[in-house]
């Protein structure tokens, strides 16, 4: 069952309900594409962008050290022509009509050299009707992930994939690297609570498995280089997190599978508040 504060306004609990919407992306499987099923079926926040889905992993705790990455990723803005083309694409992609709800465009970049292959190069952070959603473009200027954002909105992990290689953070968090397969890790970029990575989109074929490694791995580490988040390396660890529950900060729960769980046997959600303005 989900819950909203019943002080929330109804399309805020919509918004809710539609992110706790759970799914699994077996990436081996065949390229991502809108699936919704139950909760109880997958512990997973869903981020649904132009036709994907993906899964966001489950929260490990580990004091191993940093890895290794490959040469940090560069971006550099885009110009106000390109920041308004790509942000009128996505307003329109999240049904934002410009003559009914007007969008801001933010923040738009692009990576200087993203390796071949890179699945997303290009963003724009637009803001309407009290969110933020940030839109990723392909080389050939296709809009290809995109996921909506609250101000002060619940986030189940404190880092939650929303993309290929890319999604929302907590305050906490100041480093993210992702790494594709047994590649080294790639350093991604953060900006205003959004981090971003040019990475491959990989599939890995065949049955699943609990014992079937995940293609990406997320790593998040605090200010003192600790780090505090890993996303499951095998499908096993997410099926793992299937019958959970999640307390906001307060301690009140707000998230649960089995009736009336003791808030001490949840999960500690977070808070996103950042966003450009």
């Amino acid at each position: 069952m989900i819950t909203s504060a019943p002080d929330l306004r109804p399309e805020t609990r919509a918004r809710q309900r539609a992110e706790l919407t759970a799914i699994v992306a077996h990436e081996a499987a065949h390229k991502p594409r809108n699936r919704v099923v139950p909760l109880l079926a997958a512990a997973a926040v869903l981020a649904v962008t132009a036709g994907l889905a993906f899964g966001v992993p489950a929260l490990r705790h580990t004091n191993a050290p940093a890895p290794v990455t490959q040469p940090r990723q560069t971006v550099e803005p885009l110009d106000t022509a390109d920041k308004a083309r790509l942000g009128k694409l996505c307003a329109a992609r999240f049904g934002f009509p410009p003559a009914k709800q007007p969008h801001q465009v933010l923040d738009g970049f692009r990576f200087t050299d993203p390796p071949a292959g890179a699945y997303t190069t290009t963003w724009v952070v637009i803001k309407s009707a009290g969110s933020w959603t940030p839109c990723g473009f392909d080389a050939k200027g296709n809009l290809n992930s995109g996921f909506p954002q609250g101000r002060d909105q619940d986030l189940y992990r404190p880092i939650e994939l929303r993309g290929i290689g890319s999604g929302a953070y907590a305050a906490q968090i100041k480093r993210i690297t992702v790494a594709v397969g047994n590649q080294e890790p790639v350093e991604a970029v953060l900006r205003n609570g959004y981090y971003y990575s040019a990475v491959p989109y990989v599939r890995l074929r065949g049955p699943h498995s609990d014992s079937t490694p995940r293609v990406y791995v997320v790593r998040g580490y605090d200010a003192d280089g600790k780090l505090v988040y890993t996303s499951p390396r095998t499908d096993g660890e997410v099926h793992a997190q299937s019958n959970t529950c999640y307390v906001n900060p307060s301690g009140k729960v707000i998230v649960w599978v089995t009736p009336h769980p003791d808030p001490k046997t949840c999960r500690k959600s977070y808070v996103w508040n950042y966003g450009p303005n």
